[in-house]
This record gives structure tokens, C-alpha cells and sequence, in this order.
């Protein structure tokens, strides 16, 4: 409990600190990461599952999606609701980019190159690629697919375990449950990233 008598939600970098001591755990109790993996069929919550799948699994289901969905892309890129164009060119788009193209944008390059896109010969280049282009694109990053998933994955399970030791008896409490997976997953992504 925090002083003011709800429930403590921790930061990001708290959260970051308890999937580290988690997975910490996960490496020198084999039973504990076992039950993460595989589940229990016991107990409150019962799981009948694994929680997450294997980085196999979870890879070939991404491929799977790529290529079950390469039509529906190939409709939604050619045929877009906004004109990508005009939408690149904002200044909203160019400010969420800003952080990451700090320099591209200082200089003005990206404005300066978008404006010079041609929006049907970028759409005649995909269609004429076809919908594979896109699934193909996707099989063909399987290792890399695979390797990232399989460290994705512990970092999931340390954070679903610190998730479950959570207490969830009150609103506020569910409440703060969320905003600390939401928390645990910019962690996750923000060392991923290196920050």
C-alpha cells in the first residue's frame, strides 16, 4: 500500500528490477520455470495451458499470420483508407518520428524526401510483387524471428509471474495490476531497445 492508502503501482524502472530478479529465479529454480512454461492444473488460477507457447510455436504462428493474411495486405497497401502521402507529411507524423530522426528531421531530409514520393508507382511496385512479397518476407526472417521470440518469451514469463504475485482483491488493486503489466511490458521493451 502506498501512504495514501492505495494500492503502490510500480514504475517502469520497478518493474524492469522485478523481471530481472524474476528471471533471475526462472535461471536457478527449474520447477518455477517449469510451472511458468507448462502451467498447473491446480489451484486458483488453474491454468490448462501454457501461458505463452514456444518460441517454435510462437514463430511458426507469426509466419502463419504473415502468410494467412498476405492477401488482406496486399488490399489494405494498395488500396489505403488515407493517402499515406499526405498523412506522412503531417506534423503530427513528423513529430512522433522526431525522437527517433532527430537528426534526418533537423536537416529536414525526410519532408523533403517524402515530398518527392509518388504514391501510384509506389502502390504499382507492391501489386506487382503481389501478396507474397509480404509473407515471403516474413519466411524468410525465421531465424531472426525465432531468436527474438525465444527472448521475448522469458521476458514474458518474468513478467507475467511478477504480474500473478500482484493482489487483485479490490479495484484499485486490479487497477494498479494493469498499469504495472503495462509498465512491466515498456520495461521489457525499453531494455530490449537498450535504454
Amino acid at each position: 500500500m502506498a501512504d495514501n492508502g492505495l494500492p503502490f503501482i510500480p514504475s517502469i524502472e520497478d518493474m524492469a528490477l522485478a523481471i530481472e530478479a524474476t528471471k533471475q529465479v526462472m535461471d536457478e529454480d527449474p520447477e518455477f520455470k517449469h510451472e511458468l512454461e507448462v502451467g498447473h492444473t491446480s489451484g486458483n488460477p488453474m491454468t490448462l495451458g501454457p501461458r505463452l507457447p514456444s518460441a517454435d510455436e510462437w514463430t511458426d504462428l507469426q509466419i502463419k499470420g504473415a502468410r494467412d493474411n498476405a492477401a488482406k495486405w496486399l488490399e489494405r497497401t494498395t488500396r489505403p483508407k488515407k493517402n499515406f502521402k499526405e498523412e506522412a507529411l503531417k506534423a503530427t507524423s513528423r513529430d512522433r518520428y522526431r525522437s527517433s530522426m532527430e537528426n534526418v528531421l533537423a536537416k529536414d531530409l525526410w519532408a523533403g524526401g517524402m515530398a518527392l514520393v509518388d504514391e501510384s508507382e509506389t502502390i504499382a511496385t507492391i501489386q506487382a510483387g503481389g501478396s507474397s512479397v509480404y509473407s515471403s518476407g516474413v519466411e524468410r526472417r525465421r531465424a531472426k524471428i525465432r531468436r527474438r521470440v525465444a527472448e521475448l518469451r522469458e521476458d514474458r514469463l518474468a513478467l507475467c509471474a511478477t504480474i500473478d504475485a500482484m493482489p487483485v482483491g479490490t479495484v484499485a488493486e486490479r487497477e494498479a495490476k494493469m498499469i504495472a503489466n503495462k509498465r512491466g511490458l515498456e520495461a521489457i521493451g525499453l531494455r530490449r531497445r537498450g535504454a
